[in-house]
């Protein structure tokens, strides 16, 4: 193999694939790598904002998402035992979301992008190193083969080992969560149209609807508190109660899988002239599926850089530039509101502090974030702007 690339995408997961599918559209040629084969399970928060729900329309999936059956979700609820609180649902109905099962998805993807022709997958590869050559990189396989590339970008997680051998900086901004996560099969007793955030002895657990019959559960907590869940019996009572307070019946399928670290390091977008997109630059903490909607935005920005220099001849400096500013605007209001749950599960004062901020609309507040600059002609309020720096970073 001596294949020459446009760009080289280490890591096919919702990032990669979604990536691949945008250049893959422009007939840029791209290798999509990938070390293991799809689909597979990952542990995830497992659901899409409405804003990814249109992203992923642009890239011509909306056929796919219907055929994958997931539940639309219309707010958020969090549970602090005797009494729970809305967000997001107060005064009008409006999607949020949809939840599905990520491997659904992730399958979608990559097989969308497998389609396109100007599109080679390599799945099952493991990427030894990358090296630069002048004007390109050489990916270089454990088996020996290598591949070339005009750009390469890493999508291949927060574990990344290859961000960390080509030493890219990681910035830890606070204690990580750690957990599992299930699907449970059965019944729903009441459909709420709500993301389910439980806090309890020391966890969050985030309840998700993914599907007509399926409910994704998962706890998160810090690491001394994990242990808890390996007494079987404790986790059969946990899942339990959080299943009756989401009004679903049913059975987990197979072992959970493990979560974490999450929400605690950050590396910048780009280094020496590789983009970095998704979990491998920044995991958020995974409320219904936030990190995907993070993953699917952030590709969306990448692909608008590299096309620019790629096809239009915009500079390396310039385009870089334009993408880190981008993904920081995006990602800055997620970071706030996924961070919101875990500040408050390590908050003494979170009885205090929810009911009162159960009277704004957060979803809003986030949509708003994204969509207009808060120092521009139409500013996010004062009081939102401080609830996201005060969860945020």
């Amino acid at each position: 193999m001596n294949e020459f690339y446009d760009v080289a995408i280490i890591g096919a997961s919702i990032s990669g694939a979604s990536l691949a599918n945008y250049l893959g559209k422009e007939g840029l040629r791209v290798a999509l790598i990938d070390k293991v084969a799809f689909p597979r399970r990952k542990a995830c928060g497992e659901g899409v904002s409405d804003i990814a729900l249109a992203a992923l329309k642009r890239m011509g999936l909306e056929g796919d998402i219907e055929a994958m059956g997931g539940k639309p979700f219309y707010g958020y609820r969090i549970d602090l035992g005797k009494r729970s609180y809305g967000f997001g649902t107060r005064h009008h109905r409006q999607l949020r979301g949809v939840g599905l099962q990520r491997y659904r998805l992730d399958r979608a993807l990559a097989e969308r992008a497998g389609e396109l022709p100007s599109v080679n997958s390599f799945f099952g590869r493991q990427v030894a190193e990358v090296v630069r050559e002048s004007d390109r990189h050489v990916v270089k396989f454990e088996s020996g083969e290598a591949l070339r590339a005009r750009k390469v970008v890493l999508a291949d997680g927060a574990t990344s080992k290859i961000a960390s051998r080509l030493r890219i900086p990681k910035t830890k901004t606070r204690e990580p969560l750690w957990g599992i996560s299930f699907i449970l099969e059965g019944r729903y007793e009441k459909v709420t149209g709500e993301v389910l955030v439980i806090l309890k002895d020391g966890f969050e657990i985030n309840c998700t609807p993914v599907g007509e019959s399926h409910l994704n559960i998962a706890f998160l907590a810090e690491k001394a508190r994990v242990p808890y869940l390996q007494d079987r019996a404790v986790r059969a009572r946990l899942l339990r109660e959080a299943a009756a307070k989401a009004h679903f019946e049913g059975e987990a399928l197979g072992e959970p899988l493990q979560v974490g670290p999450v929400g605690s390091t950050r590396r910048p977008c780009h280094h020496d002239s590789i983009l970095l997109v998704g979990d491998v630059a920044e995991s958020l903490d995974p409320i219904a599926g936030m990190g995907m909607t993070h993953g699917v935005l952030m590709a969306e920005h990448a692909a608008q850089a590299l096309i620019a220099q790629l096809k239009h001849g915009t500079p390396e400096a310039e385009a870089l530039a334009e993408y880190a500013r981008q993904a920081e605007k995006m990602t800055r209001p997620y970071r706030g509101f996924t961070q919101l749950t875990s500040s408050l599960l390590r908050s003494p004062l979170r009885n205090f502090l929810v009911p009162p901020m159960s009277f704004a609309s957060l979803p809003d507040l986030v949509r708003g974030a994204l969509r207009y600059h808060p120092f521009g002609e139409n500013p996010v309020p004062a009081l939102p702007l401080l609830l996201l720096n005060l969860f945020g970073a």
